[in-house]
């Protein structure tokens, strides 16, 4: 923690350089913490910012948090931007109502924010209880991830990392991770998943703390769209024989599911595992998997179906457990499934495997047809692109 009471005043340690700091633990008054009144000792080393601890062990709010010099870092450059930008900021702010502890505490004009900065895994169901708990007492909870991501080809986040993940019209999903070691934000834009932990992405775009300003300003970052759709297919079929090669017991749900309807897995059309740009990235199943419940259950049957119906058929998979969706607490809820159905009609209506019958009724232009052999998908894969890679790469 980087404050403390000393003589029943505040005291914050990024305010002073070390020399300074030295000074005051010379003089010997003693520091308390100004959550349980315990004993604190001034620690100044010379790697690790000058911080307080519990003389014992303690069951302090803060003492169960177990700070890293990391989140220490991040607390100190953060306040440091922020201080020269509000004149209302507080580091490591309790609020007594729900008993939470904010990293850093802004009071601007026309809002309050409480800054998360979140260096260590946590239960996602306590951030959104945090989350719920800011909301309501009227304040804006802005949280920010510090951990390391792996990032190569493709961006690989936990499931805890990409609950940091937000949406905006202009960045589509985005996530926002905090390199305190560098003095810098990475900005990881059009975020879209080919597996569920593997994600393609626009080139981050380095924002310097020097430029960090809450809210976040987005409009005029120098972001890159990305062309997903020119490998698509190529992580289509990776998932595809990752499958294949995985299920050696045949204890595959969906594989058993796929071969009792008489379907052949390896050559399901190219029509079925279509990016669904950008909100099928609430589904945390390939695309494969969902768009084939479809399918099966609705599209092939020959008959008129509606974007309702889809959606009435997908969200009875989701309570059957045959899907599930990405837990994202910072992405509005709702219309989850029926956005990436939506998205997915669009798709089939301009590759003309669909046409309207109505305001919101639809047809197959042709009878599903699942090649039953390897020269006749590749005859449907040739036909495939050479009609409709035009239109892909703009979808």
């Amino acid at each position: 923690m980087l404050t403390a009471l000393l003589e029943q005043k505040l005291f914050t340690t990024v305010q002073f350089t070390r020399e300074e700091l030295k000074k005051v633990r010379s003089n010997g008054i003693p520091f308390h913490c100004p959550y349980c009144a315990s004993a604190l000792i001034l620690r100044i080393g010379s790697r690790n910012i000058p911080h307080f601890a519990h003389t014992s062990r303690s069951e302090c709010i803060v003492e169960k948090q177990n700070e890293s010099p990391k989140h220490l870092l991040s607390k100190q450059l953060l306040y440091d931007r922020l201080r020269s930008l509000y004149r209302d900021v507080r580091l490591e702010h309790y609020m007594k109502e729900i008993n939470q502890i904010a990293d850093l505490y802004v009071k601007t004009d026309t809002r309050e924010i409480a800054v998360e900065i979140q260096c260590s895994n946590i239960p996602i169901r306590e951030m959104e209880q945090r989350t719920l708990g800011y909301h309501r007492e009227g304040i804006t909870p802005f949280w920010i991830l510090t951990q390391s991501l792996k990032k190569k080809e493709l961006l690989k986040l936990s499931s805890f990392q990409q609950a940091f993940i937000r949406y905006s019209p202009e960045l589509h999903y985005f996530l926002l991770h905090f390199l305190p070691e560098l003095n810098s934000f990475h900005l990881y834009t059009h975020l879209y998943p080919v597996s569920i932990s593997n994600f393609m992405s626009a080139a981050p775009v380095t924002i310097p703390v020097s430029q960090f300003a809450l809210p976040l300003t987005i409009s005029n970052l120098p972001f890159h769209h990305p062309k997903p759709l020119t490998k698509w297919n190529n992580f289509r079929l990776k998932w595809i024989y990752n499958k294949i090669h995985y299920n050696k017991s045949g204890r595959d749900a969906f594989l058993r599911e796929v071969y009792g309807e008489g379907d052949t897995f390896l050559y399901l059309p190219l029509y079925v595992g279509l990016p669904v740009i950008p909100h099928g990235l609430h589904i945390k199943n390939h695309e494969v998997e969902w768009q084939y419940y479809l399918w099966k259950d609705s599209l092939k049957r020959g008959r008129l179906f509606s974007e309702e119906s889809l959606t009435i058929g997908l969200n009875k998979r989701l309570a059957a457990g045959h899907i599930e969706l990405r837990i994202l607490p910072f992405v509005k809820k709702d219309e989850m499934i029926r956005n990436s159905v939506r998205g997915y009609l669009r798709i089939l209506e301009k590759v003309n495997v669909i046409d309207r019958a109505g305001p919101d009724l639809f047809t197959l232009t042709g009878p599903w047809s699942c090649p039953d052999s390897f020269e006749a998908f590749e005859q449907h894969r040739n036909d495939f692109f050479s009609k409709w890679k035009h239109i892909l790469n703009h979808v």
